[in-house]
């Protein structure tokens, strides 16, 4: 009886993963959707994502499901330009859900304010018809919206975009950047109250302090020992690698919080950099050839491109752990500055977002350290 048993047990595990094999060992994802309004008023808005980015990357640096860290992407759209097709609903898709989050930071960096219509509704139903969502509702999926102008502007119903992503079990959060008791609130709201998100207010102009620590400098000068772990490999290696240390110079003083977000497992560059693509399964060394590998490794032996590969590697996993123990006591020390200061960024993008994530991901069964 008992072989019976586990005879029964063993057939229906091995079917199970047969059929739903990617289920079986897939990680659960993390998918963002930021819709930034880009017209003449919003210059701090986009100040504001561009330096707060890797903040709110980090504050996701310890949530894990199913006891591993989740993989995250993003995508990115700005609407309400003169410079976008009017056509196209003054809307415009940056970047598709990527891990690749220089990318991201690249497209940030891209966007140049100009007056225009905002259409909210057009933007959220471009986000749900035109993104890749994962079609496991038990991935945490969520949009955030910015903007100050009347929710309802446009051709397409905002109630009926909002609908799309209810439907879905797609969050919506809106953030109006505009006066707190201005009557156009009131639909930027209802609008998140009809997709189950989470409505804020923000002062988009606000200055982030940056508050600098002793560890700023080491944690910086790792993060330049950590880029020289990287392999460009294929057609975009010479072009990821240059996006690399290009977002770094962006970053300015936020060079620190970039450098935290690449010592974390959310920083993938499985596109151009051969160890994150090894990793991911998606190249073979066996299969390169000469041609499509750095200098440094052209002419080698198989046997000792796995030695040279492995050695960047496990540096690399050296010098992110020695990112992660700085970042620890950096984030000690400013949180004690911060508890000195009452006046703390708590009406800022990033501040909204953090709070929203993690509420949100818990709520969804993802487990916050």
């Amino acid at each position: 009886m008992q072989k019976l048993t586990r005879l029964f047990f063993v057939t229906a595990l091995t079917l199970s993963l047969l059929c739903f094999p990617s289920k079986a060992f897939a990680k659960a994802k993390i998918q963002i959707a930021i819709l930034l309004d880009s017209s003449n008023s919003m210059d701090g808005l986009i100040d504001q994502t561009r330096t707060q980015i890797w903040q709110i990357v980090n504050s996701l640096t310890k949530v894990t499901k199913d006891g591993e860290v989740p993989e995250l992407e993003v995508a990115l759209y700005h609407y309400g330009n003169d410079n976008l097709p009017s056509q196209e609903g003054f809307v415009r898709l940056l970047t598709g859900f990527s891990s690749e989050l220089d990318l991201v930071s690249e497209k940030l960096f891209s966007i140049q304010t100009n007056g225009g219509q905002e259409y909210a509704g057009w933007v959220i139903r471009s986000a749900m018809q035109q993104l890749n969502w994962s079609k496991d509702r038990e991935d945490f999926r969520v949009i955030f919206i910015a903007g100050n102008e009347p929710f309802d502007q446009g051709p397409i119903p905002w109630r009926e975009s909002l609908a799309l992503a209810a439907g879905e079990n797609i969050l919506v959060n809106t953030i109006y950047c505009g006066s707190a008791e201005s009557q156009e609130r009131q639909l930027w709201a209802s609008g998140a109250n009809l997709a189950k998100g989470n409505h804020f207010n923000i002062n988009q102009d606000k200055k982030i302090e940056f508050i600098k620590s002793p560890y700023d400098e080491e944690i910086a000068s790792w993060n330049a020992k950590l880029n020289q772990t990287y392999i460009p490999y294929g057609a975009g290696g010479e072009v990821g690698q240059q996006r690399q240390a290009i977002e770094d110079s962006n970053s300015g003083e936020n060079l620190v919080s970039r450098g935290v977000s690449k010592a974390s497992g959310y920083y993938n560059n499985a596109s151009w950099d051969l160890i994150d693509a090894l990793d991911r399964g998606i190249v073979s060394l066996e299969q390169l050839s000469d041609n499509a590998l750095p200098p440094a490794m052209r002419g080698m032996t198989l046997a000792q491109k796995r030695e040279y590969v492995a050695t960047k590697k496990a540096e690399r996993q050296r010098i992110q752990a020695t990112i992660r123990d700085l970042s620890q006591k950096r984030s000690e020390y400013v949180a004690n500055q911060r508890q000195a200061n009452a006046n703390s960024g708590d009406n800022t993008l990033d501040y909204v977002i953090i709070e929203s994530l993690r509420k949100q991901l818990a709520a969804k069964g993802f487990k916050l350290q």
